[in-house]
């Protein structure tokens, strides 16, 4: 077994000797949701998937940067990036990746970078010192989407180049360096209009290791009807444009235009999309609607819930239901309507996707999974599921042996027992302010804050002037001489409390067009679009300025 084990972990590369690939993102916004939905880097199982997407770094100008105030380390914090990458200290084949752009990106940002061939190569040289400097394995270009949502019809084209440079100057980095090359993959559309207008598929499949297809948001509240968001086919009720919104359409149209299976990811999720029926005695597939659901409690986004939020709406008294011509099942509780998929529905459409030849299957996103055992089976069911019907290798409950050796600050007698019966994860230290404990597999790891003292609300050490940190009835709080590196944590006092009481999502600053918030929690995060663009509250991300009314 041990022997087999080892053959699966020195798989490289952009499929695994061991078969498929199994691509998963990691959103890194979902440190964020309240316990037990709150998901850090020591949540993931790193034998689940053989490539691991950060979701998402963003553009400032001509270079990848880090999107969250937490995700590069500091010297008085291990940042999230390295906290994901240690997972290779687990399974040494994994290879995780650095996703740029998303949704709320949009296209100005890309528009800008693309437009001519010095701000490509500025892009791509800072890139590969970047992804090298912080340990990634490669790229990934989540461009929603070329030629489209802002960006000019040009820019088809220039995706291609993008694309192109990027490959060439990934293979000229390995042979100067000795490095393992970088990868270069991408997740594009499954909609009939942006596959038709954003990319070259003949030309962009040559370069890429692998392309992820998001079949998946096919549905949503943003229809007046009820629908699958992630259905393997087409309903014979659908008219129109309506047939083209399933799994199966979509991969066909990208293989007849000239992407080969092999390097195609077949996109499946793990959560759902829902809506509120018009009428509560009809919920089939169709049926009118009204808005979107309401929001789960740990995702608290309306019209979208996680595996785990799904299943306690199963349990306090939802229906589920079956769409045979689909394979895919929704759950419906008074009004409150969910299209999802379960270990049923993902078997079939793993299956599906083995007996048509693909290369891989991706997942969004593994913070949505069940990932601590809340439904009341195993933790992932929905990616163990994945992985048992691949049959591409058995799933371990906690992986294999740690190859490496363990970190020398191990630890001994009494605080051993600090972990006992926790999951894996950081922790404060109980008796002390300036310490912390690593949590893994029921053994404790302790360290000590370089600067300042434990905060577990951030999960890191905190050097804020005035932070206060309890132990039972002591109190310590940090001197006023205490200073720190300037970041983008949650703000001070002008907008501390921006987001009090708002939403999780993201809202124009009142004081400039240019500038936006992220609310999380009840904290506030600033961020700041790119040159010559603004935050545009119609799209929810940056858009350039002569589109946004007063953005000047």
């Amino acid at each position: 077994m041990l022997a087999v084990s080892l053959l699966f972990l020195l798989a490289i590369g952009g499929v695994s000797s061991a078969g498929h690939r199994r691509v998963c993102y990691h959103s890194n916004w979902s440190q964020y949701r309240p316990a037990p939905g709150k998901y850090l880097p020591e949540s993931i199982d790193p034998f689940l998937c053989t490539h691991i997407c950060y979701a998402f770094a963003k553009l400032n100008g001509n270079h990848l940067t880090a999107f969250e105030w937490n995700d590069e380390s500091e010297p008085w914090m291990k940042g999230m990036f390295e906290r994901t990458i240690a997972l290779k200290k687990k399974n040494p084949a994994l290879k995780i990746l650095i996703s740029l752009g998303g949704w709320n990106m949009g296209s100005p940002p890309f528009t800008a970078m693309v437009a001519n061939a010095g701000n490509r190569k500025a892009f791509i040289d800072h890139g590969i010192k970047w992804m090298r400097r912080l340990g990634f394995d490669g790229l990934d270009v989540d461009w929603e989407y070329p030629a489209n949502r802002g960006s000019p019809p040009g820019d088809k084209d220039k995706f291609t180049a993008l694309i192109r440079e990027t490959r060439l100057a990934f293979d000229a980095d390995a042979k100067a360096t000795g490095k393992p090359r970088l990868l270069l993959a991408s997740a594009v559309s499954a909609g009939k209009d942006k596959i038709d207008t954003a990319y070259d598929i003949p030309a962009i499949s040559k370069y890429f290791d692998f392309i992820t297809v998001m079949t998946y948001d096919l549905h949503g509240a943003w229809e007046k009807f009820t629908g699958h968001n992630s259905p393997l086919y087409v309903r014979s009720d659908e008219q129109g444009d309506q047939r083209y919104l399933n799994m199966k359409w979509a991969m066909d149209y990208w293989v007849s235009k000239g992407a080969p299976k092999s390097i195609l990811n077949v996109g499946m999720a793990l959560y759902g999309r829902g809506f509120t029926l018009t009428n509560k005695a009809n919920t089939k597939p169709g049926a009118s609607t009204k808005g979107p659901c309401h929001a789960g409690r740990f995702t608290r986004e309306k019209g979208f819930q996680s595996y785990y939020e799904i299943c306690d709406m199963i349990k306090t008294g939802g229906t589920v239901h079956w769409i045979k011509e689909q394979e895919s099942p929704y759950v419906v509780k008074g009004d409150q309507w969910i299209g999802y998929d379960n270990p049923k529905s993902l078997a079939i459409k793993v299956n599906w996707v083995k007996a048509g030849g693909y290369g891989g299957i991706a997942v969004w996103a593994l913070p949505l999974d069940d990932f601590g055992g809340m439904c009341g089976g195993e933790k992932y069911p929905l990616m163990k599921t994945i992985v048992r019907t691949l049959g591409d290798s058995v799933v371990p409950s906690e992986g294999p042996p740690v190859i490496t050796p363990k970190p020398p600050t191990l630890a001994p007698n009494k605080d051993n027992a600090l972990c006992a019966g926790k999951p894996d994860g950081t922790y404060a230290h109980p008796t002390s302010c300036t310490d912390y404990v690593l949590c893994e597999g029921g053994i404790t790891y302790k360290d000590h804050c370089l600067s300042g003292m434990w905060n577990d609300m951030i999960k890191a050490c905190d050097p804020t002037p005035g932070f206060e940190c309890r132990r039972g009835n002591k109190v310590v709080t940090n001197p006023p001489e205490v200073t720190r590196k300037p970041v983008t944590r949650p703000l001070g006092k002008k907008n501390e409390g921006f987001c009090s009481g708002k939403a999780d999502g993201l809202y124009p600053d009142p004081a400039s067009c240019e500038n936006y918030f992220s609310c999380a929690s009840g904290l506030t995060f600033p961020s700041k679009c790119a040159a010559n663009t603004g935050f545009d509250p119609k799209i929810l991300g940056c858009n350039y300025k002569n589109a946004i009314p007063g953005c000047f």
